[in-house]
């Protein structure tokens, strides 16, 4: 799929949004609709995955992703193979074009591997339908991006509370829990404020709570803390790993800023599209 122009077309409430983007994997309605599911389908869950079993709550192997450029080939990823068990904070650094953002992709369900195969909470990413998929990427896992992608004309709860219209969350229900999230990442004041209206760290903020809306084990983060200034990244910093502790998330963050390794459980270095190096992480709270 050719992400660079991409329509999305959902229904919201009782209206219909049209958006078109000149980047990637925009933010969470992307999230939901990257794949050719139609707009007025519904997104059935897959089953009660509460119960469920499993060894490792990620887990890739051989995972291989090749582009084609015109002529030229582009291994993005090449034979990585990873498993993180629930709970971890797990920090995966690299330049840029190391591949860890296409890795990431890959672990989220945004994208498909050229081979090998991707295990979320258990299931094999490669037998689910688009439908399932998406169940996936509504449920399972949160998405956080440098860019923060918020919806530019809704407010901070508007924002929070759109995956859970997805998930057909009763309205009252969708406003409690937006509310809880937006204390709990300390924007209690301002959840009436729209994007332009809030700092880039605010942005953050709201974006992390639209992430946990859904009640997701998974966090995988994409450069958090890349348009953000030195203090405001720290503080990102500092709420993922009380999140990750506090609630017991599995979080896999990218980037490379290089004090994400104080606070990782893991550390794993990426360089042309394989893993280099891989070491123990602070495991610190603190971010200074």
């Amino acid at each position: 799929m050719n992400y660079e122009s991409l329509y999305v077309f959902v229904n919201f409430m009782s209206l219909r949004v049209i958006y078109d983007f000149d980047s990637p994997l925009c933010f969470q309605l992307v999230i939901l609709m990257t794949q050719p599911i139609q707009a007025d389908e519904a997104i059935t869950p897959l089953f009660d995955y509460q119960s469920q079993t499993f060894k490792h709550i990620i887990e890739a192997q051989n995972l291989e992703r090749t582009y084609q450029m015109g002529t030229v080939s582009v291994r993005a990823v090449r034979g990585v193979n990873l498993q993180v068990p629930q709970g971890e904070f797990l920090t995966i650094l690299g330049v840029s074009g190391s591949g860890k953002s296409t890795l990431l992709h890959l672990l989220g369900a945004l994208d498909q591997p050229t081979a090998g195969k991707v295990f979320v909470e258990g299931l094999d990413l490669s037998t689910l339908s688009h439908n399932q998929l998406a169940d996936v990427r509504l449920r399972r896992v949160g998405f956080v991006f440098q860019f923060f992608n918020l919806m530019p004309q809704l407010t901070a709860q508007a924002n929070i509370e759109l995956p859970l219209k997805f998930s057909e969350v009763p309205t009252a229900n969708a406003h409690r829990r937006a509310q809880e999230l937006l204390e709990k990442v300390g924007l209690g004041d301002r959840r009436h404020h729209i994007p332009a209206e809030l700092s880039g760290g605010e942005q953050q903020r709201v974006a992390i709570a639209r992430a946990l809306a859904n009640n997701p084990r998974i966090i995988l983060a994409d450069e958090p803390t890349g348009n953000l200034d030195t203090n405001t990244g720290a503080e990102i910093i500092h709420l993922l790993r009380n999140l990750n502790q506090s609630q017991g998330l599995t979080f896999i963050v990218v980037g490379h800023d290089t004090r994400l390794t104080t606070v990782a459980d893991r550390v794993i270095e990426m360089r042309d599209g394989e893993f280099v190096a891989e070491r123990e992480g602070g495991g610190q709270v603190t971010v200074k």
